[in-house]
C-alpha cells in the first residue's frame, strides 16, 4: 500500500489513499516517474495508480466525494 508521501509532489492532487466511488473506464493511461501511471477515467478525472494496476475500470474518487491525499505529507 503506497502512503501520499511515496507520491510525486506535483501529482499528489491525483492520489487517493482509498479512492472508492463508482467505478469508470479507463480511457488514457500515461506514466509519471516509472511507478506511477496518471489515468484519464470517461467522467474526465484523472486519478494516479501504481504502475501495476490494469484494470479496465477503476474508481473515481472525486465522482465518489473522496478528497485527495494531503499537500503536507
Amino acid at each position: 500500500m503506497y502512503r501520499p508521501a511515496d507520491v510525486p509532489p506535483a501529482y499528489r492532487q491525483f492520489f487517493f489513499t482509498n479512492a472508492g466511488g463508482p467505478l469508470r473506464k479507463a480511457v488514457r493511461r500515461e506514466a509519471v516517474a516509472k511507478k506511477w501511471q496518471l489515468v484519464t477515467l470517461d467522467c474526465g478525472h484523472q486519478v494516479l495508480v501504481p504502475r501495476y494496476r490494469r484494470a479496465a475500470k477503476l474508481g473515481c474518487g472525486l465522482c465518489g466525494g473522496f478528497r485527495p491525499a494531503s499537500e503536507e505529507c
